[in-house]
């Protein structure tokens, strides 16, 4: 392993610093009330750290009672982890994993989410962080330390802000991830200053994060990969919302003369429908970039064929794509020429996006009849965070909502009202789900409403959502909502918890 460690630590300072994770969080971690911790997607997240934290406060019975400042849904061993360690609010909150699920939703510690890029900004304005005195610590996953910066691994997410307004950096040095220089662009927006990208590809900033020597307290070597992440591989259902979304865009590109551009780009977001969206996108007709905010590694096999370049801030695996992953390890260097990896606040910024032909693909908990849409409640139970869903839909040139038409207990995902709103109708251009698609350019709430329930709910919950639109229709109103029978349809269909 020294070896290793002296190659990936080619600042020979900091080889001094280099410790295992028992000591770092001894020296440096116990005691910290604010601490920020890289990954998103589950990967790209510190692994022996934050388990020394837990076997830490196992140990001693000594609680931290810390802030937490994330950057997205990690793995779910960090977040077992972090429940055993006195967690009091976390920014923003991802929710991979069930136990944390229910500590938020039993109000263990308090929460906070919003936009990713919001989120980016307001840290770099310390609008967060001034209330609460600070990040004491940044623990972020690197591939190596050289002497400019940090080389990052698969996740670059908010990392350089993290270690911008961190006091200090614990560096969790992977060894079981290849070198990535050269994988990633390292640029900080600035205010009243254009962003200079005008194709995907694009670099404009640093191929590492810069910081301070003084700041870095520790390197603590790991062997440890990204272990369960928070997305399924997915299954027939779906495949048949993918083989529906392609037959949307293989229509629309027949129709509009804007996708076949050299300006295309896709977002094709996370989870499996994102995932299984690679398999069959050669079939769409027209070529494209990625830029976006996450993909995952069955995305590269795609290069090979229509997609063009992938941009994202993180590169993230599905259960089964574990051999692909080993694939991109092993041939980093020939992907270095056609992926970058940008921090969330350049992936997820509307001003690039709308510079772009640009498709949106979110998956959703739910959606109404109007097109409005829920993506992080099941009633009153908090799931998983809104990301930077809304970062796109606003700026996109088509915004497709995906998502099966049941649960998998049979439960209808559309609905008359959804419980909660996080993209408002006025976003949503496409709904997709296995029973088929809508468009809803240009269409009034009515209309909207009929081609949902037409084309996008599910055969054994059509009629009770015509018998609601046959109500609200005998009201006045251009958006007509009968609040009873909205209600009425959940206690009929949905039990709580």
């Amino acid at each position: 392993m020294l070896d290793e460690l002296r190659s990936r630590v080619k600042d020979v300072d900091l080889m001094d610093k280099v410790m295992d994770a028992e000591d770092a969080v001894k020296k440096f971690v116990a005691g910290s009330k604010a601490i920020a911790i890289s990954g998103m997607t589950g990967t790209g997240y510190p692994k022996v750290v934050p388990m020394a934290m837990s076997e830490y406060v196992e140990r001693t019975g000594e609680k931290f009672d810390v802030v937490v400042y994330g950057a997205g849904t990690v793995g779910v061993d960090l977040e077992e982890y972090l429940s055993r360690i006195g967690v009091r609010r976390r920014f923003p909150i991802g929710a991979s994993a069930e136990v944390t699920r229910k500590l938020v939703n039993s109000r263990e510690f308090e929460a906070y989410d919003m936009w990713l890029t919001e989120y980016s900004r307001w840290l770099r304005d310390d609008v967060l962080t001034r209330r609460l005195s600070g990040i004491d610590i940044a623990i972020v996953e690197a591939t190596g330390v050289t002497e400019e910066g940090l080389v990052l691994g698969t996740s670059v997410d908010a990392i350089p802000v993290f270690i911008e307004k961190a006091r200090g950096v614990i560096v969790e040095l992977s060894l079981v991830k290849p070198y990535m220089l050269g994988l990633h662009d390292i640029y900080v927006p600035k205010i009243n200053e254009v962003i200079p990208v005008r194709s995907v590809l694009d670099r404009i900033g640093d191929r590492v994060v810069k910081v301070p020597k003084s700041k870095v307290m520790a390197v603590v070597p790991s062997t440890i990969d990204d272990q369960r992440g928070a997305y399924s591989p997915g299954g027939d259902i779906d495949r048949r919302v993918v083989e529906n979304i392609v037959d949307f865009l293989s229509k629309e590109a027949s129709e509009d003369p804007n996708l076949r551009t050299d300006y295309v780009t896709l977002q094709p977001a996370a989870g499996p429908i994102a995932s299984l969206l690679a398999d069959r996108i050669h079939e769409i007709g027209f070529s494209l970039s990625i830029w976006g905010e996450v993909a995952s590694v069955r995305w590269l096999k795609t290069l090979n064929g229509n997609v063009k370049a992938i941009s994202g801030s993180a590169i993230y695996t599905l259960p089964g794509d574990e051999r692909l992953r080993e694939e991109f390890y092993e041939n980093i260097d020939e992907f270095k020429d056609r992926v970058v990896l940008r921090p969330q606040a350049i992936s997820n910024s509307p001003e690039i996006i709308s510079r772009f032909y640009h498709i949106n693909v979110q998956q959703a908990i739910e959606v109404d009849v109007y097109g409005q849409v829920n993506i992080t409640y099941i009633g009153d139970r908090f799931i998983v965070g809104v990301g930077g869903s809304g970062d796109h839909a606003k700026a996109s040139y088509i915004t497709i909502v995906a998502l099966p038409s049941i649960t998998g207990s049979g439960l209808p995902r559309v609905v008359p009202l959804v419980y909660h709103v996080d993209l408002v109708d006025h976003d949503v251009d496409i709904i997709v789900t296995d029973q088929g698609w809508a468009d809803l350019r240009g269409l009034s709430p009515l209309e909207k409403a009929r081609a949902i329930i037409e084309e996008c709910a599910h055969p054994s919950y059509k009629d009770i959502l015509w018998d609601y639109l046959e109500t609200v229709v005998k009201k006045t109103g251009h958006r007509p909502v009968d609040l009873r029978k909205a209600v009425e349809f959940r206690e009929k269909l949905f039990t709580s918890g």
